[in-house]
């Protein structure tokens, strides 16, 4: 075969030392029961292991395909396999945040499995192309999901239904091979230069080079506008209290899971759930009119996307609709008066997450969602917002002279967004609208807020989009006021940085009205200085879940100001914030306080315990916003590391939020769960297990 041998025939003879000596290694770690996996070679080096055992692997698949026959080895393997996670951890965890170990597995299980399905499936002669292709591939997918124990059969079922048209249909037309689609994971030994997936915008020259940081500090005064923003509502309208709120699927507490009888330690609460649960239409509401009453003077409110449930492998085009007409109905209603500025979330579509060009066969454009939004959403825009949302969900209005929102559909980065696979290049014309509409706000003597679903440093957000968009927030970001972003559910900000390491910019991120998962409540209130637009201050508004479900129906809930940024700082510009990650790094203790305020004070974050390596995490997001580019990150993650005591197994406790309300303090919690698990499993089996993990890591 190739890959190793054909290595080793062409590469100088230390070339070869590292990669075999690096097999071996990992056959080695392999077959060591109970040893955690840890990879230390070189990005280059564990891209080539990569390749030769993928190459082997597909090799293996195509055979079992082809046969049908199970080896022992095969079983031994699955069996394992199924052992080594929960069912929710593999739909609920990023890519990025995987052992390496892990990684090195889905980098190696979507080169094999991507070649495998464009020989078998793509080619004309392949053996499971033709008319039962269709039927054989949800015979395989249905295998993997419950060999390896990845879902419920329903779950399984429901996203291949609703993905492997798409999916099928990327296979059979695109033009990129198997390691270029597999290169855009956030993966660093996976990636690949590839022209499908690499471009460069064409950035206005006319402005002189960014030589130092954005320091102005705009004075707090009565003039400045007052902007609410709601992110990440995720209405579930079959939510019901007093259901199964401990269930396999990725979302629980709705109406089918609330037969028979459920201990009481199970069952849903109320207001909404800390487990895996989307938000009753009564919190919503409550939601709403709380904000009306407690803030008198409202200027805007900024909606950042996501308003349809995690329900993702049961998604319907009319439910979805019918989501979006009530909850924007309901912004109107609450909100009469107020201009709303809106944006798409990677929920809205059916299926969810994939956002098809206009070029592309009716069956997978979604035309009908941009319809529909531009049909709620046109009571806040202009008219000439019209072409562009219909075209792709993003738009320009300017709320008065001198301001200018720009909301964009950041979905195109998603590395869910199957689409991108199909060809990367489609993303070029919206970012090139931005630019273009940033550069005519310029000229026009403008300042800029930019609203966003996706951040651009998330971990599953494309680099190469993330990159582009950061070329474009340096170029204009004298102009710029603020990101507003959601998505990840937590209270976070984040610093743009030049090309050259100056601080340009900050994205601000709402948090999330739901509660998915393990958090409460919390929308946010921003003081912005009207010229400029820049953020002077801003306050996060929470409520207890816990202590509101204990009393049900019947409470009132105490929604109360959990904290105010200048808590920290009173210089919110950029440098001013990227000193305050500088403080971070030399006060663990500060940084502890902002790691429970990012997680809105949920008890089930606070009994956590947050170990260094969750403190070093939480400094370094707030440094990154393009996922491969994290030098500020590692100077921070460096001066953090003298400070911290010589051992730390759990945060200690943090005061208390600004509010005369007694709350439960302790030690706060990592966002995604760390630490090794063993392996017990040999080089020759990895080689089968790859397959078995694209079909359901890859796919779904």
């Amino acid at each position: 075969g190739r890959g190793l041998y054909t290595i080793v025939g062409t590469s100088s003879g230390m070339r070869f030392v590292l990669v075999f000596t690096g097999l071996l290694a990992l056959c080695s770690a392999l077959n060591l029961p109970g040893v955690p996996l840890s990879f230390t070679e070189d990005d280059e080096v564990l891209s080539l292991i990569s390749d030769e055992v993928a190459h082997k692997f597909a090799k293996e698949l195509k055979a079992y395909l082809k046969t049908g026959v199970e080896s022992t080895v095969l079983q031994q393997i699955t069996k394992q396999l199924a052992a080594t996670h929960t069912q929710k951890e593999i739909f609920t965890r990023n890519i990025a945040d995987l052992r390496a170990a892990d990684q090195f597995v889905v980098c190696t299980t979507c080169r094999a499995t991507v070649s495998v399905l464009g020989d078998m499936f793509r080619d004309p002669e392949g053996e499971l192309s033709g008319p039962t292709a269709d039927q054989i591939a949800k015979k395989v997918m249905l295998d993997v999901c419950n060999r390896l124990n990845l879902q419920t059969r329903e779950v399984c079922a429901g996203l291949f239904d609703l993905n492997w048209p798409i999916l099928n249909y990327t296979i059979h037309n695109t033009v990129a091979d198997t390691r270029s689609l597999c290169g855009i994971l956030p993966i660093s030994f996976c990636k690949v230069k590839q022209t499908q997936f690499n471009f460069t915008l064409k950035i206005d020259g006319s402005a002189a080079a960014v030589d130092g940081p954005k320091s102005n500090i705009p004075a707090k005064s009565d003039a400045d506008l007052k902007i609410v923003q709601l992110t990440d509502i995720h209405y579930d309208p079959e939510y019901e209290p007093g259901s199964l709120a401990v269930c396999p699927e990725p979302m629980c507490c709705q109406l089918s899971s609330a037969s028979g009888v459920i201990e009481a330690s199970k069952q849903a609460g109320y207001w909404g759930d800390y487990r895996d649960c989307d938000t009753p239409l009564h919190l919503i509401e409550n939601a709403f009119d709380h904000i009306r009453e407690v803030h008198e003077k409202i200027d805007y409110v900024y909606q950042t996307g996501d308003i349809v449930s995690h329900i993702y492998w049961a998604t319907t085009k009319d439910g979805n609709k019918d989501v979006l007409t009530r909850i924007n109905q309901l912004f109107a209603e609450k909100f009469a008066g107020i201009p709303v500025y809106p944006t798409v979330g990677n929920h809205e579509p059916h299926p969810s997450n994939v956002f098809g060009a206009s070029d592309l066969p009716a069956e997978f454009n979604v035309k009908w969602l941009y319809e529909h939004l531009w049909s709620l959403w046109s009571g806040w825009l202009p008219a000439d917002a019209e072409k562009t949302v219909l075209k792709g969900g993003y738009y320009t209005a300017s709320p008065k002279k001198g301001f200018r929102v720009i909301s964009i559909n950041s979905n195109d980065c998603y590395l869910y967004n199957w689409w991108v696979y199909h060809d990367g290049s489609v993303v070029i014309e919206q970012l090139q609208w931005l630019h273009d509409t940033l550069l005519a706000a310029e000229k026009a003597g403008e300042y800029v807020h930019i609203l966003s679903h996706i951040p651009s440093g998330d971990a599953d957000c494309w680099t190469v989009w993330a990159r582009e968009f950061n070329r474009i927030i340096e170029r204009y970001n004298h102009i710029i006021g603020g990101i507003f972003t959601g998505h990840t559910h937590v209270d976070e900000l984040n610093v743009h940085y030049s090309s050259k390491g100056h601080a340009v910019g900050v994205s601000w991120n709402g948090g999330s009205l739901t509660t998915y998962s393990n958090k409460n409540p919390n929308y946010v209130v921003y003081q912005v200085e009207p010229k400029s637009l820049q953020v002077v201050d801003y306050e996060a508004w929470i409520f207890d879940l816990e202590k509101a479900n204990a009393q049900g129906a019947v409470a009132k809930l105490e929604w109360f100001k959990e904290y105010s940024i200048s808590e920290f700082t009173s210089n919110l510009s950029p440098a001013g914030l990227d000193a305050l990650l500088d403080q971070f790094a030399e006060n663990p203790k500060l940084l502890e306080k902002y790691w429970q305020y990012k997680h809105t004070s949920a008890n089930p974050r606070l009994d956590g315990g947050c170990d260094k390596k969750c403190l070093s995490k939480t400094l370094c997001r707030m440094a990154v916003t393009a996922y491969d580019q994290k030098s500020r990150c590692k100077q921070l993650k460096e001066k953090l590391e003298t400070n911290l005591p010589a051992v730390t197994t759990a945060a200690p406790t943090t005061p208390a939020p600004n509010t005369d309300k007694p709350t439960t303090q302790g030690p706060i919690t990592t966002e995604e769960p760390e630490g090794d698990t063993a392996a017990s499993i040999s080089c020759m089996q990895l080689t089968t297990m790859v397959a078995f993990l694209l079909l359901a890591r890859f796919l779904y």
